[in-house]
């Protein structure tokens, strides 16, 4: 429900006639659905960056892993040639 049609269902409610003491409550109801129509979406949005953000995470451990192997191999292969430098 849009803005405009939330204020015209709530002016109508409005001009009803109520015997005396009796409470509306049509409006209040019809705010808070609006509210959580809202919050649900926004929920949803925040589920989506959560699983984006998960998929990144992932990425940059696998990219990190990837980079010390490659490190570690390259320190290995050399090693002799390290310490053959430093023995002389």
């Amino acid at each position: 429900m849009n803005a405009n049609a939330l204020r015209a269902h709530q002016a109508e409610f409005k001009n009803s006639a109520k015997p005396a003491g009796e409470v509306d409550m049509e409006p209040r109801v019809v705010e808070l659905e609006t509210h959580l129509k809202y919050i649900r979406r926004d929920m949803d949005e925040v589920r989506s960056d959560v699983k984006s953000i998960k998929h990144r995470l992932a990425y940059s451990a696998g990219a990190g892993a990837v980079a010390l192997g490659l490190l570690g191999w390259i320190a290995n292969s050399r090693f002799d040639q390290v310490v053959t430098l430093l023995s002389h």
